[in-house]
């Protein structure tokens, strides 16, 4: 794991919408950091802000998400297995803000995972316990990616979330479609948060209602 002492300011920094960002610059020095782990999570941040980031860290996926759908573009590092959501999804709902570079880290990584990730649109896949200077440049090249890279305005949806849409419009509930589609009900509520946010609906009525609007249907 990384080297280093105890951190001296480790301090999770709460969603975009209860603190400022900054706006003057296409890409800012602002980086995302997740992991369930809240002795890694502070190593990181630690890591990140000695070498002249300000890392923003969480450890509830949910939280993240919603922080990167506000975010300017920047580069999000995440850990694979997090708790409450899978985390190639998670990842795919990261890449389909279309705005962020993703780099992903994880002790369980193999050759599918890899491939997965990547198709998904992640830029770089790091084996856990890794070199900080791997972490750092790649980092660095995400973000540089980022300055001539065109920025997606059009909505997209991961397969997941089409899946959740579909039950969602059929009037199914959390508990029911968490049953249909094998998940755990905190999952489902990943999705029809992001859902929520990636259509602006104000709550669930409107949420269905912009859904069969955007041409979803009840699955035969």
């Amino acid at each position: 794991m990384f080297p280093g002492g105890k951190p001296d300011r480790g301090e999770l920094v709460p969603p975009a919408a209860n603190r400022s960002r900054q706006t003057d610059a296409a890409v800012t020095r602002e980086i995302l950091v997740i992991d369930d782990d809240p002795a890694i999570l502070q190593t990181l941040l630690l890591l990140f802000r000695e070498s002249g980031y300000d890392p923003v860290g969480f450890s509830d996926p949910l939280d993240a998400l919603m922080w990167a759908s506000d975010a300017d573009p920047t580069c999000i590092v995440v850990d694979l297995k997090l708790p409450g959501v899978e985390g190639l999804d998670l990842v795919a709902a990261f890449c389909a803000l279309g705005r962020h570079a993703v780099v992903l880290i994880s002790a369980f990584v193999d050759v599918t995972t890899t491939v997965d990730a990547m198709r998904l649109g992640v830029d770089n896949v790091i084996q856990k316990p890794t070199n900080p200077d791997v972490l750092i440049a790649a980092v660095k090249r995400g973000l540089e990616v980022l300055k001539t890279a065109p920025r997606q305005e059009l909505m997209t949806l991961t397969r997941r979330e089409r899946q959740v849409a579909e039950l969602i419009v059929a009037g199914r509930t959390t508990k029911q479609i968490a049953q249909t589609l094998s998940l755990s009900p905190r999952t489902v509520e990943f999705f029809r948060g992001s859902l929520l946010r990636k259509t602006q609906s104000t709550n669930s009525a409107a949420l269905a209602s912009t859904l069969t609007l955007l041409g979803f249907h009840p699955p035969g």
